[in-house]
């Protein structure tokens, strides 16, 4: 998906998001599985892509500025709690050598947050992932050798898999797996000590250690969410971040949009069957990108695909019109009932958005670790997520 007009992007992410559907409620079920024929998981599945839309949005904008403040229905606050940065690493380093127009390309990018909400019941972690938007993302789409898919070990022994786990959760493709393994070990970026994958994990583990720490015996639950290069993301972040909370009685879901193949059946059945991820696809039928990569060994790694058709031949006969993530939402809107609540989403009020005078100057902000990342202190979350 290009990126666009910085600054109609920005005007545009300024404004609300009108949906159709209605927005869930705190005292809903936060366990059952997704079904995308319920008015209130359809809602929230709006909300997910336009969480994803808010990643393209804040990537567009000041590179400084990614802080994302989103408002679901019913008035939920979820607020970003730290950004997800993924190393592009792509070119050969004899080619980068000899070529030095191509230096710079491979280094971090900001990829996606973390953010979290008090849903009146329970806590809602939701982590969006944007797709490709630039040639270096692309480049990593296109490498399609299929490696395993190793679950993230961290020093803390409770956190992982290991071992035999890690052998049996199957293989992906190489440069989706690159992109989000990868760490920038020449130093070229900022942010690029860790991989996405250590930061999502450690992340969300940070947020549910705190939420339990806080009420032992609160409801919580995570979502990964994402769109094109983004759905293998998201895809790859669930298995890692359920087996890392295996122990700890918390669901973890996956919904994508225009995700593509990223592994094999074992991969998938790992996923889906031993880490019990409830994974829903949405897919365009005129869409390419789910049917890639080729070969027989690849598979959608899904038990419930949401097809949508195009009925505009224009927008059917385009690649990048039957792929984007607008018209996702917007035949998917149309499963919608015409009587719901509406969600609104905005960048933080730095960007220029209107604010209402009782939000101005309350917004927390993240603050640099040593490790260099930004996350938001969890006493901060306290205060603004109340419950």
């Amino acid at each position: 998906m290009a990126a666009g007009d910085k600054g109609s992007l920005l005007a545009g992410f300024a404004t609300f998001l009108q949906l159709i559907c209605g927005g869930g409620g705190g005292g809903e079920d936060y366990q059952l599985p997704i079904d995308h024929n319920h008015p209130d998981h359809k809602a929230d599945i709006l909300m997910y892509g336009d969480m994803v839309e808010a990643a393209y949005k804040a990537f567009a904008g000041d590179d400084d500025e990614k802080e994302v403040h989103y408002y679901g229905g019913g008035g939920y606050l979820y607020l970003a709690t730290t950004n997800l940065y993924a190393t592009i690493d792509a070119i050969p380093a004899p080619l980068e050598a000899a070529l030095p127009v191509l230096r710079g390309v491979d280094k971090p990018y900001w990829f996606g947050y973390v953010a979290a909400a008090w849903r009146g019941g329970y806590w809602d972690v939701v982590v969006p992932w944007r797709g490709s938007v630039n040639v270096a993302d692309w480049s990593m789409n296109i490498q399609f050798p299929l490696v395993p898919f190793k679950l993230y070990t961290s020093k803390d022994k409770g956190i992982g898999g290991g071992g035999g786990a890690a052998a049996a959760a199957g293989e992906v493709e190489k440069g989706f797996h690159k992109v989000y393994t990868s760490k920038d070990k020449a130093g070229k970026g900022q942010r690029g000590e860790l991989s996405a994958q250590e930061q999502v994990v450690e992340e969300v583990r940070r947020l549910v250690r705190h939420f339990r720490r806080e009420d032992p015996g609160v409801g919580v639950r995570v979502t990964m969410a994402g769109h094109s290069l983004g759905g293998a993301l998201a895809l790859m972040a669930a298995h890692d971040v359920a087996a890392a909370l295996a122990d700890d009685d918390v669901p973890v879901r996956a919904v994508t949009f225009g995700a593509p193949r990223v592994g094999d059946g074992a991969f998938r059945d790992a996923l889906i069957k031993g880490r019990h991820v409830d994974v829903v696809s949405l897919v365009v039928k005129q869409d390419v990108v789910p049917r890639l990569p080729p070969g027989h060994r690849y598979v959608q790694v899904t038990e419930k695909v949401v097809e949508l058709v195009v009925d505009d031949d224009a927008v059917a006969m385009s690649l990048s019109a039957s792929h984007s993530l607008e018209q996702y939402l917007h035949l998917f809107r149309r499963l919608c009932d015409d009587d719901g609540q509406a969600f609104t989403a905005r960048m933080a009020p730095h960007t220029g958005g209107e604010v209402a005078p009782e939000k101005k100057n309350k917004w927390p902000e993240m603050e640099e670790e040593a490790d260099g990342y930004k996350r938001l202190p969890l006493s901060e979350l306290d205060k603004l997520i109340t419950k």
